[in-house]
């Protein structure tokens, strides 16, 4: 198994430092331009625009032109609760992929006269401005998880009253701090990437296709301490978890034995890091039903001398009894005459795992370090997302 992780330098163009990319707050409210207006069938008040690679909803009475700045803000957005923006309240201000007369509509976009007075360019973040944050479940989940394994018993709240007591708490705490060192997993929806996209069809690049599990993100690492001495860690998706629990991650390291897989694949490396999504109940609604508990879905394997591909993942991570994330295709070409939109309706369907409608794809050629997610529209509306 170790040949696999070792062999991949030459395969690959990575560098080491493939984890020190410093991570970016999403750009929630963007400033962008509307590429084109379509008319929608039989509706006489609301019309379509193109932001990007985004389909929006608008209406006529704002007279938005092919060419106009705007203001665009994202899916997942949640806008400030103030009377301008009561028209959200019945989706608690957030802003949620929604169908009118059959056509989709992700986003919201605004004109520039929501923004003080400036001279603002294309691509200029405007979240702080707008007082705009951004709705995240997952994250709530977690950090509900995490205060449930936690809660601080009466003789650690009166010894809180002490500073050198407190001075050991903020000591803990850094210990859960998710380690800087790995990358977060959380992909770039293709929408964003026009160029790119115009990119991979003029260069026929080959990606390989997995479907998106919607559950949870767990992060598992095992990092050379000294010769012959291993740190193994578990993290949720924004935090590591140093104390050994009864949450979804532990019991997923527990289940699957991942501390003593990596310890069997990690060989001379310096460390090695395995990530994936945990489904199961009472996560993300448990969208795939089955017994035996948690399960985990892996999506990268990685190391100091590279990521795994899918195939190359998937052969090693079975010998563990590690499953990995449904593969479409590992040699999918987008076609020359596609545009965003189809690639949209290619990653719509049901799921690999249980039959209801899956989340979407993730897209990715580690040669090239390229890496991207389409989420399905009817998976977002169906599950009221």
């Amino acid at each position: 198994m170790e040949v696999i992780l070792s062999s991949i330098t030459n395969s690959t163009s990575l560098k080491i430092n493939i984890f020190e990319i410093e991570e970016l707050m999403r750009k929630l409210a963007t400033i962008r331009t509307i590429a084109n207006i379509k008319p929608i069938p039989n509706a006489d008040r609301i019309e379509v625009a193109q932001i990007d690679g985004w389909e929006v909803i608008i209406s006529k009475s704002d007279n938005f032109s092919q060419g106009d700045k705007v203001v665009y803000i994202e899916i997942d957005s949640k806008m400030p609760k103030t009377p301008e923006y009561d028209f959200l309240k019945s989706r608690r201000y957030v802003v949620k992929t929604i169908k009118l007369r059959g056509q989709v509509s992700q986003g919201l976009v605004l004109p520039l006269a929501v923004l003080p007075p400036g001279d603002y360019k294309v691509g200029d973040d405007v979240t702080e401005i707008l007082g705009v944050t951004k709705h995240d479940p997952e994250a709530e989940q977690e950090n509900a998880i995490v205060a449930e394994n936690k809660k601080r018993n009466p003789i650690i709240k009166y010894f809180m009253r002490f500073k050198w007591f407190r001075k050991l708490v903020v000591k803990r705490a850094a210990k859960d701090k998710f380690p800087d060192w790995i990358k977060k997993t959380d992909e770039e929806r293709i929408q964003n990437k026009t160029g790119l996209f115009e990119q991979l069809k003029a260069n026929k690049t080959q990606l390989s296709v997995t479907e998106k599990v919607d559950g949870t993100s767990a992060t598992y690492f095992l990092k050379k301490v000294k010769k012959n001495k291993y740190e193994f860690g578990v993290c949720s998706r924004n935090r590591r978890l140093a104390k050994e629990d009864t949450s979804y991650y532990w019991n997923v390291a527990r289940k699957y034995k991942i501390n003593e897989a990596l310890r069997k694949l990690i060989g001379n490396l310096d460390w090695i890091v395995l990530q994936g999504e945990i489904t199961g109940e009472k996560i993300q609604g448990n969208k795939y039903p089955m017994d035996g508990g948690e399960r985990f879905w892996a999506f990268n394997l990685i190391s100091p001398e590279g990521k795994l591909t899918t195939e190359e993942m998937q052969r090693t991570l079975l010998h563990y009894g590690i499953y990995i994330v449904p593969i479409f295709d590992d040699k999918f070409v987008i076609p020359e005459d596609w545009e965003i939109s189809d690639l949209v309706h290619y990653v719509q369907g049901k799921s690999q795992i249980y039959p209801r409608e899956r989340e979407g794809c993730v897209f990715r050629n580690v040669e090239q370090n390229i890496s991207f997610k389409c989420i399905n529209p009817e998976f977002l509306i169906k599950n009221d997302l």
